[in-house]
């Protein structure tokens, strides 16, 4: 006789603990998107600031690297959840203040093609941050050496490990002898280009909230297959805490660094001349375009 109180009682464990670990895997999702939302508001700040000071055509001027970089990202993910390109201008600015697009469609049907407008939209901040690491692998070792991924058992390990990794990474980049060097004047010109253009417009944000909410369904359904072999959360925080660490670390390391200068730039020896006071006022394009 088949025991339906045991299969519903294993059913019902299972489903709790794939909650629990979508969970846990979810809280890192979101300290990612507060970390996200953060390099959003600072980097949005330095390019109205840089706008007053420079003027709009000096402006458009420097735009050119970092605006390439953000619609190559919105492109590289359309390509990786198979959505079409209708139309990709990597620098081409618009009277309505566009520097660039990338239209795109997807099928509504498909589960995959859906999420992916998650990681399109946020692609010029992922792939920002990339080149940004990437820059400072090949241009200041001296900084990179210091991320070594900690020991981690514990929530507050991390939370430790993180602020050991921060700490150590600016105590490298502010040494005197780094500053001599023209790798890291280099480095600083590359992380101000690219670092002022991950910022997401408008439309970007509406295309990305189209994929955030299938993030939660995606995440639950892998743990539910996932589960009855390995615990995922326990998988992630043995092999990939340590890596999630060394990931925030950066990626506040970058914050802080376009704060200092959105900061130094506030200071009375650069306000001079009048603001450009449509600086803030700049539209984004309309319609399904990932615009810069």
């Amino acid at each position: 006789m088949i025991d339906w109180s045991a299969i519903a009682s294993t059913v019902l464990d299972t489903v709790l603990k794939a909650l629990i670990s979508s969970g846990i895997i979810l809280g890192f999702f979101c300290c990612f998107l507060l970390l996200a939302s953060l390099l959003q508001l600072i980097t949005l700040t330095l390019r109205r600031k840089w706008y007053e000071l420079l003027g709009e055509k000096s402006w458009i001027l420097l735009s050119v690297p970092g605006t390439i970089v953000h619609e190559s990202a919105h492109a590289l993910f359309c390509l990786i959840f198979r959505h079409r390109i209708l139309e990709m201008k990597l620098f081409s600015p618009g009277e309505d203040g566009t520097l660039g697009l990338v239209d795109h469609s997807w099928d509504a049907k498909s589960l995959y093609q859906r999420t992916g407008n998650f990681f399109i939209g946020t692609g010029p901040i992922i792939v920002g941050v990339a080149l940004i690491v990437l820059a400072t692998v090949w241009l200041l070792p001296e900084v990179w050496e210091e991320v070594t991924p900690p020991e981690i058992y514990t929530l507050s390990d991390m939370a430790a490990g993180i602020l050991v990794l921060i700490c150590r990474m600016l105590r490298a980049l502010f040494s005197l002898e780094l500053w001599q060097k023209w790798q890291t004047w280099l480095w600083l010109t590359i992380t101000l280009l690219i670092g002022s253009h991950i910022t997401l417009s408008r439309e970007d944000l509406k295309n990305a909230t189209v994929g955030l909410w299938l993030i939660p369904v995606v995440v639950f359904l892998f743990n539910l297959a996932l589960i009855w072999f390995y615990d995922p959360a326990e998988l992630l925080f043995k092999y990939g805490s340590a890596r999630i660490a060394c990931t925030m670390a950066v990626m506040i390391f970058i914050a802080l660094i376009l704060i200092f200068f959105t900061f130094l730039l506030h200071l009375p020896v650069f306000q001079v001349g009048s603001p450009q006071k449509n600086s803030a006022s700049r539209k984004k394009s309309a319609g399904r375009k990932q615009a810069q």
